[in-house]
């Protein structure tokens, strides 16, 4: 669960039944001035139609259909490595038609080349990233920290970064435990295991704000630990941004001053000697991560949920390219840290916990007391000694013996368990989301495969070719969590979790072990979680686009819906985008503008079948998309298509499971679906003709109801 920006939640959240049809209830009639305004008089109406056609042109114009190719740029080397892999989740894995079914038929290919990698900053240039000695990554990140101008290249060579090598630790292997604890077709460590001392945070989206605990928790950590291990905060800021922050001047007093959080953020990290690390500068177009694709995509959404998601995939892919020490920002690292009276927690039943029903797992606030924190070394550098020198030789956040997280990860660069992990992840993006939510109900105890009981048998079917999709119902290779007993209420609303945040679960199972055999972190690292990342529980807010042209927001938005229309069967979700559009100047045009274009940008994915325009928040209020009469004019909601979403079952025939609801809507994830059609754009609609829907107050946003 990575740290992002939102709002505290207010109130407990409450139960919540993701898989079972809410109550339909009809929108009361708005209190708010906005939503009671008198109609717009038809000329500002035909000025607003024509302004949506002109971003609508604008949209078409930028978009290449089908889009290039985003197969991975580098693909695995080690042929004993892609062998295992193939063994471990499918034999098509890295084939050129599995690659562009990803891309194309589940990701919704690349239309405006806005996941389009740049090339290695200069001062990188000839340096091979993924094959760093870790006694210098350490001073690769040093040098590289935006909290100092960009170095030279001669300042990175191998021969200026070993003048100041960093810490590590060194575990000789033998034969035998080169082998992990891995049947011998497994690929071997190497002889001597070595990871750096590093310590790795993510924070995306913005720049870390001074109320959030990673402030606190890492700039302590970092003056505890100074000249012992170097704590490295992970960022999409673009160094541009803090060049003009040093360069420029702060505001006078009483004008706004758009580069404060940005000062604030160098003034901390220089103060703690923490590394600022440009993500985009690392992982460039010679260097690329696994999930590339995914991690973009999900940056794209703007929303605490997609951060986590990014952050979910960008923390295995830094800590398999560099080794060291991955931790949320809100755990603790030091033994005198007081947590507010309200967030204590003796024990998981304790104050703050969230008991799912059934028991097992819990995701609690607030300290775990008792015998995991005697069980690990009490500081960071006898962590990653005791790492290296394990049977596995990495772990995650083993909570207790039977509750494993993926807020802490401590590896060596290269770990096979971490390439299996991206692997597991990216095939996550191959699956339906009623198929995540159906393949992770609850496991009977003892269900997983047994410790060295060798790799299951391919699984069936195999992802499909381009020209097809997989069948509703197959069971992929990537299966429910292990051991997972019940599912915490915060969790539910969002897919977030099972799509990226459960993947550890299954490489554990897959690999056979459990967490009893993983070195516990604690107490020098220990438990804590803010949910930052879940949205507030009376709906998440608009998204404020800081860019004066509404287009950026708007290409994100198509990606974003092209993605969903193929991962849910042809669905137009407009919920995904409405923070996004909500946060525009002129939301109405922008709603418009993206039904306009969206019929010519997805005629490569198929027709629309199904709108989802409303959700029910974790208050239990409604947050319903009310789309002006131009946007509604294009929707034909008196269709019902033989296939859309909410017409097939989830999961395997025959078994329990919601199915399209009787009637006329369907509800997943506490989500609204209805079958619609997308009509094409009449030339001369012109706006007014159709006085029935200027009365229909389509200028309101409802909330709250």
């Amino acid at each position: 669960m990575t740290r992002t920006a939102t709002r505290p939640r207010r109130t407990p959240t409450p139960p919540a039944q993701p898989a079972e049809p809410a109550a339909p209830a009809e929108p009361a009639a708005p209190a708010d001035p906005v939503a009671t305004a008198e109609p717009a008089a038809p000329a500002d109406r035909a000025a607003a139609y024509a302004a949506a056609e002109e971003l609508a042109r604008r949209l078409r114009a930028l978009a290449c259909l089908p889009g290039p190719s985003a197969a991975p740029t580098a693909w695995p080397c080690d042929t004993g490595l892609l062998d295992w892999l193939r063994r471990m989740t499918y034999p098509a894995l890295y084939t050129w038609a599995a690659e562009e079914n990803l891309s194309r038929r589940w990701i919704g290919g690349d239309i405006f080349g806005s996941r389009r990698l740049s090339r290695a900053p200069e001062f990188l240039a000839g340096t091979d990233l993924r094959r760093l000695a870790p006694h210098l990554v350490a001073p690769l990140l040093r040098r590289v920290s935006m909290t100092r101008p960009a170095p030279s290249a001669a300042e990175l060579t191998p021969a200026a970064l070993a003048a100041d090598a960093g810490r590590v630790s060194t575990f000789r292997r033998d034969g035998a435990a080169r082998l992990w604890g891995q049947p011998e077709h497994t690929p071997p460590l190497p002889d001597t295991t070595t990871i750096p001392h590093v310590v790795h945070g993510i924070w995306l989206g913005r720049p870390l704000p001074e109320s959030n605990g990673f402030w606190t928790n890492y700039g302590a950590a970092a003056d505890s630990y100074a000249g012992q291990v170097d704590f490295v905060l992970w960022t999409d800021i673009p160094r541009a941004r803090f060049d003009a922050a040093r360069a420029t001047p702060p505001a006078p007093a009483g004008q706004p001053d758009p580069l404060a959080p940005v000062r604030a953020l160098l003034t901390w990290a220089n103060t703690h000697g923490i590394h600022l690390v440009s993500v985009a500068e690392l992982f460039h177009a010679n260097a690329p991560m696994t999930l590339h694709s995914p991690y973009a995509l999900e940056l794209n959404r703007g929303l605490p949920q997609g951060f986590a998601a990014a952050s979910d995939h960008l923390r295995v892919e830094v800590v398999h390219r560099f080794g060291g020490l991955y931790a949320d920002g809100d755990l603790h690292f030091l033994p005198d840290v007081a947590l507010p009276p309200d967030e204590r927690a003796d024990s998981p039943e304790g104050q703050g916990a969230e008991s799912p029903p059934g028991g097992g797992y819990r995701l609690f606030r607030g300290r775990w007391h008792g015998p995991p924190e005697a069980d690990g070394p009490a500081r960071l550098p006898e962590l990653f000694d005791r790492v290296a020198a394990s049977t596995h030789g990495f772990t995650l956040h083993a909570l207790t013996d039977e509750i494993v997280l993926n807020d802490v990860i401590l590896a060596p660069a290269g770990h096979p368990a971490l390439a299996l992990w991206l692997e597991g992840a990216r095939y996550n993006y191959l699956r339906d989301p009623r198929d995540l939510y159906a393949a992770d109900t609850p496991q009977p105890a003892g269900s997983d495969a047994p410790a060295g009981s060798g790799p299951p048998p391919p699984p069936d079917p195999t992802p499909p070719p381009p020209t097809s999709d997989p069948p509703a119902g197959s069971d992929p290779p990537v299966a429910g969590a292990s051991e997972w007993r019940g599912e915490p209420a915060s969790w539910t609303w969002a897919v977030t979790a099972v799509r990226t945040g459960r993947v550890h679960h299954w490489l554990l199972a897959r690999l056979g072990i459990g967490a009893a055999d993983l070195v516990k972190p604690a107490p020098a690292v220990r438990g804590h979680s803010e949910l930052s990342w879940l949205p507030p529980v009376d709906g998440q807010p608009p998204v404020a686009c800081p860019d004066p042209d509404p287009l950026p927001t708007l290409v994100a938005c198509v990606d974003l819906l092209r993605w969903q229309h193929l991962s849910r069967s042809g669905d137009l979700c407009l919920t995904a985008v409405a923070p996004l559009v909500r946060g525009l100047p002129e939301p109405d045009t922008a709603w418009t503008a993206l039904l306009l274009a969206f019929g010519h940008l997805s005629t490569d994915l198929g027709p629309v079948t199904s709108v989802t325009d409303r959700r029910r928040n974790q208050d239990q209020t409604l947050d319903n998309v009310i789309l002006p009469p131009e946007a509604e004019a294009l929707l034909d909601r008196t269709t019902t298509p033989a296939t859309w979403f909410g017409s097939a079952r989830f999961g395997d025939a025959g078994e329990a499971g919601p199915e399209a609801t009787a009637g006329r809507e369907y509800w997943f994830l506490s989500e609204r679906t209805a079958p619609a059609r997308l009509l094409p754009a009449a030339p001369q609609a012109a706006p007014g003709a159709d006085e029935k829907l200027v009365n229909s107050g389509h200028r309101a946003h409802v909330f709250g109801i």
